[in-house]
């Protein structure tokens, strides 16, 4: 019990200090990213495996409002056969979404025929945070998919106020949108 709570809190800790560190780099202007101007470590283009990418994309292109690339198919050599423990032969597609500010910000890669595992219980093991407009209207959206939301939050320190919100897509990965209010 005390290490499922540990496990919460530092989840907890990481949505704040990394919605913190949105926040306060929202403020720069943005820049291109060149191989020079890129700090390292850079946290780059986090990956669903999906059932249905036609079906994910109306969560996370048509409502959240990432654009996406041309959906691919992935060749014989492609990489997620071993990162993904994916049996080589597996029919694989992919799609990179984009943000107005980075091109491959996120990813998709659908597995056809296999039955995915989904999270049987709380707490889920890895989230992705992501920031977008209109949160109250695109949840309406979420929620009339039959999609799993949770109620929202609005967090506030100096300099920052946000509402945060959660959802579990399709394929069983949880979701948290941020929006930035005004003071």
């Amino acid at each position: 019990m005390k290490r499922h709570l540990v496990a919460i809190a530092a989840l907890l800790a990481g949505f704040i200090g990394g919605a913190l560190l949105t926040v306060q780099m929202m403020d720069k202007p943005a820049e291109p990213a060149t191989a020079q101007s890129l700090m390292m470590p850079h946290v780059k283009r986090p990956n669903r495996v999906v059932a249905d990418i036609d079906r994910s994309l109306t969560i996370y292109r048509d409502i959240l409002g990432l654009t996406a690339s041309k959906p691919q198919v992935s060749g014989d050599d492609s990489f997620s056969y071993p990162v993904f423990n994916i049996p080589k032969g597996t029919p694989l597609r992919f799609v990179t979404l984009h943000t107005p500010n980075e091109e491959r910000a996120f990813a998709l890669t659908e597995i056809k025929g296999s039955e995915l595992p989904r999270p049987v219980s709380a707490p889920f093991m890895a989230t992705a945070v992501i920031g977008i407009t209109d949160l109250k209207d695109k949840f309406a959206q979420i929620e009339a998919l039959g999609l799993t939301v949770t109620s929202s939050k609005i967090a506030s320190g100096p300099g920052f106020k946000y509402i945060e919100q959660a959802f579990v897509d399709f394929d069983g990965h949880l979701i948290v949108c941020y929006e930035i209010l005004s003071e």
